[in-house]
């Protein structure tokens, strides 16, 4: 489980990629639009992938994908829409308060089984939202309510989600099927929602094309990243190592964009790597000594 959820690293990177290609879009293109094209990238990319190694599209657990698809499209484009409401500080933190609820979720799990709380992992947790809300420095308006209640509520919609692709993972579904059924629910969602919602699609420039393909192919591989992680990983240790996507985003800010980092940023962000640094050890440690029990107990029978 641990080195599973190592690729939540690898989708942190990728994610903060995809958000500096949105960047490049976001002016030309509405909110379903980049749900659209987001998503289109994944179902092409996948399916020519599913059709050269001649893979099976059809599972018996069609209904689990719907429930993920459904939460998870709905997530990215409430999610899209807040970008341009709120500031991006105060934006990103409260779409980070899911690893918070998630601490809390396994809290009451824990209390629930009368078992012990994981404690070091959910102060690892708190402590890297806490670095989070240093880098960013959220601030809130009175206009900002609304918007600031609908970024909560993706948060809480994502920890649905990650249950969502745990459920899936424990009934042994592959996650490049995982990532394909929620790649085409978002393509319909985009394309219908356009017209119903919106003024349609519109025709982007090169830039923007440049734009929704990086974004495409790092949405798609950081889904498949995300899925791996949360499908078959420790769920509280693939949240922590989630808030890396802050500093990766502060690095490649600074080299695509010049933006500069402050020292108080730079704190927040050593308190970020150190909360990932201590659960990724204690994980490790405790799946170690789980592993030498079990090995006892066999050798005791």
């Amino acid at each position: 489980m641990f080195k599973q959820s190592l690729w939540a690293l690898a989708a942190a990177f990728l994610f903060s990629l995809m958000a500096a290609f949105v960047k490049l879009c976001s002016g030309q293109l509405g909110t379903l639009e980049l749900v659209f094209y987001r998503s289109i990238f994944g179902v092409l990319s996948i399916g020519l992938f599913v059709w050269r190694q001649h893979l099976p599209i059809r599972t018996p657990h069609i209904w689990g994908h719907v429930k993920r698809s459904v939460l998870g499209t709905l997530s990215v484009a409430l999610w899209f829409w807040t970008l341009g409401k709120l500031p991006f500080g105060t934006n990103m933190t409260l779409i980070y308060t899911t690893p918070l609820f998630m601490a809390v979720n396994f809290i009451v799990l824990a209390w629930m089984r009368r078992e012990q709380a994981p404690w070091a992992l959910i102060l690892a947790i708190v402590a890297g939202f806490a670095g989070i809300t240093i880098v960013l420095q959220p601030s809130f308006h009175s206009e900002d309510l609304i918007p600031a209640l609908v970024c909560l509520s993706v948060s809480l919609v994502d920890l649905l989600v990650y249950w969502q692709m745990k459920e899936l993972g424990d009934l042994n579904e592959p996650s490049w099927r995982i990532v394909f059924y929620f790649t085409v629910f978002g393509t319909l969602f985009g394309l219908v929602g356009s017209y119903v919602v919106g003024d349609g699609m519109h025709m982007p420039d090169l830039m923007g094309w440049l734009g929704i393909l990086g974004m495409g192919a790092c949405a798609t591989l950081g889904q498949i990243c995300t899925t791996r992680s949360y499908a078959y990983g420790n769920m509280l240790l693939s949240s922590c190592l989630g808030f890396s996507a802050i500093p990766i985003s502060a690095v490649i800010s600074f080299f695509l964009f010049g933006e500069t980092v402050s020292a108080v940023a730079l704190v927040g962000m050593s308190l970020i790597i150190a909360s990932g640094m201590t659960a990724s050890v204690t994980t490790k440690r405790a799946e170690a000594a789980q592993a030498a029990k079990k090995k006892a107990e066999a050798a005791g029978a």
